[in-house]
Protein backbone atom coordinates (compact mmCIF):
# COMPACT_ATOMS: atom_id res chain seq x y z
CA UNK A 1 0.00 0.00 0.00
CA UNK A 2 2.84 2.57 0.97
CA UNK A 3 4.08 2.11 -2.34
CA UNK A 4 1.07 2.84 -4.54
CA UNK A 5 0.38 5.47 -2.12
CA UNK A 6 4.35 6.44 -3.43
CA UNK A 7 3.05 6.10 -7.24
CA UNK A 8 0.09 7.58 -6.86
CA UNK A 9 1.83 10.67 -5.05
CA UNK A 10 4.09 10.85 -7.75
CA UNK A 11 1.64 11.09 -10.68
CA UNK A 12 -0.22 13.62 -8.77
CA UNK A 13 2.56 15.51 -8.62
CA UNK A 14 3.55 15.59 -12.81
CA UNK A 15 0.04 16.14 -13.00
CA UNK A 16 0.06 19.18 -11.18
CA UNK A 17 3.22 20.50 -12.50
CA UNK A 18 2.14 19.74 -15.73
CA UNK A 19 -1.02 21.66 -15.15
CA UNK A 20 1.15 24.49 -13.92
CA UNK A 21 3.43 24.01 -16.98
CA UNK A 22 0.44 24.40 -18.72
CA UNK A 23 -1.06 27.27 -17.07
CA UNK A 24 2.21 29.19 -17.27
CA UNK A 25 2.46 28.76 -21.01
CA UNK A 26 -0.95 29.83 -21.54
CA UNK A 27 -0.80 32.98 -19.86
CA UNK A 28 2.47 33.54 -21.46
CA UNK A 29 0.67 33.01 -25.16
CA UNK A 30 -2.41 35.28 -23.84
CA UNK A 31 0.14 38.27 -22.67
CA UNK A 32 1.87 37.91 -25.92
CA UNK A 33 -1.28 37.80 -28.05
CA UNK A 34 -2.54 40.93 -25.71
CA UNK A 35 0.98 42.61 -26.10
CA UNK A 36 1.10 41.98 -29.52
CA UNK A 37 -2.76 43.40 -29.97
CA UNK A 38 -1.93 46.48 -27.86
CA UNK A 39 1.46 46.95 -30.00
CA UNK A 40 -0.37 46.84 -33.34
CA UNK A 41 -3.04 49.17 -31.68
CA UNK A 42 -0.76 51.87 -30.74
CA UNK A 43 1.61 51.68 -34.26
CA UNK A 44 -2.28 52.37 -36.11
CA UNK A 45 -2.84 54.79 -33.98
CA UNK A 46 0.96 56.47 -34.67
CA UNK A 47 0.04 55.86 -38.29
CA UNK A 48 -3.35 57.67 -37.97
CA UNK A 49 -1.80 60.62 -36.00
CA UNK A 50 1.06 60.66 -39.44
CA UNK A 51 -2.18 61.00 -41.84
CA UNK A 52 -3.79 64.11 -39.91
CA UNK A 53 -0.08 65.82 -39.59
CA UNK A 54 -0.35 65.31 -35.57
CA UNK A 55 3.28 64.80 -35.45
CA UNK A 56 3.32 65.73 -31.34
CA UNK A 57 0.82 62.78 -30.17
CA UNK A 58 2.70 60.06 -33.17
CA UNK A 59 5.83 61.26 -31.56
CA UNK A 60 5.00 60.65 -27.75
CA UNK A 61 3.67 57.20 -28.62
CA UNK A 62 6.50 56.25 -30.75
CA UNK A 63 9.06 56.95 -28.24
CA UNK A 64 7.23 55.30 -25.60
CA UNK A 65 7.05 52.01 -27.48
CA UNK A 66 10.67 52.39 -28.29
CA UNK A 67 12.14 52.93 -24.84
CA UNK A 68 10.36 49.61 -23.76
CA UNK A 69 12.01 47.96 -26.85
CA UNK A 70 14.06 49.34 -28.78
CA UNK A 71 15.41 47.11 -31.24
CA UNK A 72 11.96 45.69 -32.66
CA UNK A 73 11.78 45.68 -36.18
CA UNK A 74 8.91 47.62 -36.63
CA UNK A 75 8.63 50.11 -34.09
CA UNK A 76 11.76 50.92 -35.79
CA UNK A 77 10.75 51.39 -39.03
CA UNK A 78 7.55 53.23 -37.89
CA UNK A 79 9.79 55.68 -36.29
CA UNK A 80 11.58 56.32 -39.57
CA UNK A 81 8.20 56.72 -41.07
CA UNK A 82 7.37 59.13 -38.83
CA UNK A 83 10.19 61.36 -39.11
CA UNK A 84 10.36 61.07 -43.20
CA UNK A 85 6.86 62.22 -42.97
CA UNK A 86 7.75 65.08 -40.38
CA UNK A 87 10.64 66.04 -42.75
CA UNK A 88 8.44 65.62 -45.84
CA UNK A 89 6.31 68.29 -44.11
CA UNK A 90 8.32 70.70 -42.38
CA UNK A 91 8.48 74.35 -42.87
CA UNK A 92 10.92 74.51 -39.70
CA UNK A 93 15.13 74.09 -40.14
CA UNK A 94 15.34 72.92 -36.78
CA UNK A 95 12.47 70.63 -36.81
CA UNK A 96 13.72 69.12 -40.59
CA UNK A 97 17.75 68.57 -39.18
CA UNK A 98 15.93 66.84 -36.29
CA UNK A 99 14.09 64.60 -38.54
CA UNK A 100 16.81 63.86 -41.19
CA UNK A 101 19.32 62.79 -37.97
CA UNK A 102 16.04 60.07 -36.22
CA UNK A 103 16.28 59.24 -39.78
CA UNK A 104 19.64 58.45 -40.08
CA UNK A 105 19.51 56.94 -36.37
CA UNK A 106 16.51 54.67 -36.91
CA UNK A 107 17.28 53.64 -40.34
CA UNK A 108 20.99 52.65 -39.25
CA UNK A 109 19.93 50.89 -36.14
CA UNK A 110 17.87 48.77 -37.83
CA UNK A 111 20.10 47.95 -40.80
CA UNK A 112 22.70 46.93 -38.56
CA UNK A 113 20.89 44.76 -35.74
CA UNK A 114 18.13 43.44 -38.40
CA UNK A 115 19.17 40.37 -40.72
CA UNK A 116 16.58 39.86 -42.77
CA UNK A 117 14.26 42.61 -43.90
CA UNK A 118 11.30 43.10 -45.95
CA UNK A 119 11.29 46.17 -47.83
CA UNK A 120 14.90 46.89 -47.53
CA UNK A 121 15.02 49.40 -50.32
CA UNK A 122 12.80 51.37 -48.51
CA UNK A 123 14.74 52.00 -45.76
CA UNK A 124 18.19 52.50 -47.66
CA UNK A 125 16.08 55.41 -49.73
CA UNK A 126 14.78 57.15 -46.29
CA UNK A 127 17.88 57.00 -45.81
CA UNK A 128 19.03 59.00 -48.58
CA UNK A 129 17.05 61.36 -48.40
CA UNK A 130 17.58 62.01 -44.71
CA UNK A 131 21.99 62.68 -45.41
CA UNK A 132 20.68 64.56 -48.45
CA UNK A 133 18.87 66.97 -46.79
CA UNK A 134 21.46 67.64 -43.92
CA UNK A 135 24.01 69.32 -46.69
CA UNK A 136 26.70 68.47 -48.67
CA UNK A 137 28.82 67.23 -46.09
CA UNK A 138 26.85 64.21 -46.02
CA UNK A 139 26.13 63.62 -49.38
CA UNK A 140 29.01 61.06 -50.24
CA UNK A 141 26.36 58.90 -47.15
CA UNK A 142 23.23 60.15 -49.30
CA UNK A 143 24.96 58.82 -52.52
CA UNK A 144 25.53 55.21 -51.18
CA UNK A 145 22.81 54.99 -49.43
CA UNK A 146 20.52 55.35 -52.77
CA UNK A 147 23.18 53.11 -55.06
CA UNK A 148 22.32 50.14 -51.72
CA UNK A 149 18.46 51.26 -52.38
CA UNK A 150 19.01 50.42 -55.96
CA UNK A 151 20.88 47.45 -55.40
CA UNK A 152 18.76 46.27 -52.98
CA UNK A 153 15.21 46.52 -55.97
CA UNK A 154 14.57 50.14 -55.97
CA UNK A 155 12.74 50.37 -59.06
CA UNK A 156 11.10 54.39 -58.59
CA UNK A 157 11.69 56.93 -60.65
CA UNK A 158 11.71 59.19 -58.14
CA UNK A 159 14.95 57.07 -56.42
CA UNK A 160 16.59 57.55 -59.54
CA UNK A 161 16.27 61.16 -60.20
CA UNK A 162 17.16 62.46 -55.91
CA UNK A 163 19.98 59.34 -56.82
CA UNK A 164 21.06 62.09 -60.05
CA UNK A 165 20.67 65.17 -58.14
CA UNK A 166 23.20 63.87 -55.26
CA UNK A 167 25.72 62.77 -58.78
CA UNK A 168 25.40 66.38 -60.04
CA UNK A 169 26.20 67.54 -56.74
CA UNK A 170 29.45 65.60 -56.44
CA UNK A 171 30.55 65.66 -59.72
CA UNK A 172 29.88 61.94 -61.12
CA UNK A 173 28.08 63.36 -63.94
CA UNK A 174 28.57 60.21 -65.70
CA UNK A 175 27.06 58.29 -63.09
CA UNK A 176 24.23 60.33 -62.87
CA UNK A 177 23.83 59.80 -66.86
CA UNK A 178 23.97 55.72 -66.11
CA UNK A 179 21.42 55.79 -63.68
CA UNK A 180 18.67 57.26 -65.62
CA UNK A 181 19.65 56.19 -68.61
CA UNK A 182 19.19 52.91 -67.44
CA UNK A 183 15.42 53.96 -65.83
CA UNK A 184 14.54 55.39 -69.28
CA UNK A 185 15.35 52.15 -71.22
CA UNK A 186 14.02 49.76 -68.47
CA UNK A 187 10.88 51.59 -67.90
CA UNK A 188 9.78 53.52 -71.00
CA UNK A 189 9.03 56.78 -68.97
CA UNK A 190 7.47 60.06 -70.06
CA UNK A 191 8.56 61.27 -66.66
CA UNK A 192 9.41 65.22 -67.51
CA UNK A 193 11.51 65.58 -64.40
CA UNK A 194 13.45 62.55 -65.19
CA UNK A 195 14.46 63.74 -68.82
CA UNK A 196 15.41 67.09 -67.35
CA UNK A 197 17.45 65.49 -64.78
CA UNK A 198 19.26 63.99 -67.17
CA UNK A 199 20.02 67.03 -68.99
CA UNK A 200 21.29 67.87 -65.94
CA UNK A 201 23.43 65.47 -66.15
CA UNK A 202 24.34 65.79 -69.66
CA UNK A 203 25.27 69.60 -68.97
CA UNK A 204 27.72 68.70 -65.82
CA UNK A 205 29.41 66.35 -68.49
CA UNK A 206 30.00 69.38 -71.10
CA UNK A 207 27.47 67.08 -73.51
CA UNK A 208 25.95 70.43 -74.41
CA UNK A 209 24.13 68.89 -77.51
CA UNK A 210 22.82 66.03 -76.01
CA UNK A 211 21.37 68.32 -73.24
CA UNK A 212 19.80 70.33 -75.68
CA UNK A 213 18.63 67.56 -77.34
CA UNK A 214 16.91 66.22 -73.59
CA UNK A 215 15.17 69.01 -73.44
CA UNK A 216 13.75 69.89 -76.50
CA UNK A 217 12.03 66.81 -76.66
CA UNK A 218 10.39 67.40 -73.39
CA UNK A 219 9.42 71.36 -74.88
CA UNK A 220 5.57 69.95 -75.71
CA UNK A 221 5.25 67.44 -72.60
CA UNK A 222 4.90 69.95 -69.73
CA UNK A 223 0.44 69.16 -68.87
CA UNK A 224 0.85 72.21 -66.57
CA UNK A 225 4.13 71.71 -64.66
CA UNK A 226 4.93 75.29 -64.88
CA UNK A 227 8.00 74.47 -62.58
CA UNK A 228 9.89 72.37 -65.41
CA UNK A 229 8.63 73.86 -68.11
CA UNK A 230 10.16 77.49 -66.73
CA UNK A 231 13.61 75.61 -65.97
CA UNK A 232 13.78 74.16 -69.05
CA UNK A 233 13.23 77.11 -70.77
CA UNK A 234 15.99 79.05 -68.88
CA UNK A 235 17.96 76.06 -69.21
CA UNK A 236 18.17 75.68 -72.94
CA UNK A 237 18.62 79.62 -73.25
CA UNK A 238 21.96 79.00 -71.09
CA UNK A 239 22.76 75.82 -72.94
CA UNK A 240 22.47 77.93 -76.18
CA UNK A 241 24.53 80.48 -75.28
CA UNK A 242 27.30 78.21 -74.45
CA UNK A 243 27.01 76.96 -77.74
CA UNK A 244 27.17 79.97 -79.60
CA UNK A 245 23.46 80.27 -81.11
CA UNK A 246 22.50 83.36 -79.90
CA UNK A 247 19.16 83.59 -81.10
CA UNK A 248 18.19 80.51 -80.31
CA UNK A 249 19.24 81.68 -76.75
CA UNK A 250 17.44 84.85 -76.94
CA UNK A 251 14.16 82.62 -77.62
CA UNK A 252 14.17 80.58 -74.85
CA UNK A 253 15.34 83.28 -72.49
CA UNK A 254 12.29 84.95 -73.81
CA UNK A 255 10.09 82.37 -72.95
CA UNK A 256 11.31 82.08 -69.69
CA UNK A 257 10.52 85.22 -69.25
CA UNK A 258 6.96 85.49 -70.17
CA UNK A 259 6.56 82.69 -67.32
CA UNK A 260 8.57 84.60 -64.49
CA UNK A 261 9.71 88.30 -64.74
CA UNK A 262 10.63 88.70 -60.95
CA UNK A 263 14.23 86.22 -61.79
CA UNK A 264 16.99 88.54 -61.21
CA UNK A 265 19.40 85.86 -62.73
CA UNK A 266 16.83 85.57 -65.56
CA UNK A 267 17.39 89.18 -66.38
CA UNK A 268 21.33 89.13 -65.62
CA UNK A 269 21.57 86.28 -68.29
CA UNK A 270 19.78 87.79 -70.77
CA UNK A 271 21.60 91.01 -70.10
CA UNK A 272 25.04 88.53 -71.06
CA UNK A 273 23.62 87.56 -74.06
CA UNK A 274 22.97 90.92 -75.36
CA UNK A 275 26.09 92.29 -74.28
CA UNK A 276 27.87 89.13 -75.89
CA UNK A 277 26.16 90.33 -79.45
CA UNK A 278 26.75 94.03 -78.46
CA UNK A 279 23.76 95.36 -77.46
CA UNK A 280 25.07 97.56 -75.33
CA UNK A 281 22.05 99.47 -74.16
CA UNK A 282 19.79 97.07 -73.74
CA UNK A 283 22.15 95.05 -71.93
CA UNK A 284 22.17 97.75 -69.50
CA UNK A 285 18.95 97.40 -69.47
CA UNK A 286 18.71 93.92 -68.72
CA UNK A 287 20.82 94.59 -66.18
CA UNK A 288 19.21 97.83 -64.25
CA UNK A 289 16.12 95.72 -64.21
CA UNK A 290 18.02 93.20 -62.70
CA UNK A 291 18.71 95.38 -59.71
CA UNK A 292 14.95 96.56 -59.79
CA UNK A 293 14.46 93.23 -58.59
CA UNK A 294 17.57 93.00 -55.81
CA UNK A 295 19.36 95.72 -55.46
CA UNK A 296 22.25 93.60 -53.98
CA UNK A 297 22.74 91.46 -56.98
CA UNK A 298 26.37 91.51 -57.48
CA UNK A 299 26.86 90.29 -60.66
CA UNK A 300 24.41 92.98 -62.44
CA UNK A 301 26.40 95.44 -59.92
CA UNK A 302 29.57 94.30 -61.55
CA UNK A 303 28.25 94.14 -65.08
CA UNK A 304 26.89 97.45 -64.88
CA UNK A 305 30.42 98.74 -63.76
CA UNK A 306 32.09 97.00 -66.75
CA UNK A 307 30.18 98.68 -69.20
Amino acid sequence: MAYLYNVEGKISAKIVIGVLIGVIAASLVLYFSISNYIQKKRMKSIYDYILTKDYDNASFIFMDMYNKKPFDKKILMTGIDLYYDILLNSQNEKVAVSSCENIIKYALQLLITSRFLNNKHLIYQKLAYGYQKLGNSYYIDSYNAYVHALENGDKRISTAIELSKICYEIGLYKEAIVYLENILENQSSQNIELYYELANAYEGNKDYTKAIQTLSYITDKFNGNNKIEYDTYFKLGNLYFRQGLYTESEFFYKKALDMDDKNPNLYYSIGVLYRQNRRRAEAISMFRESLKIDNSYKPAIDALRRL
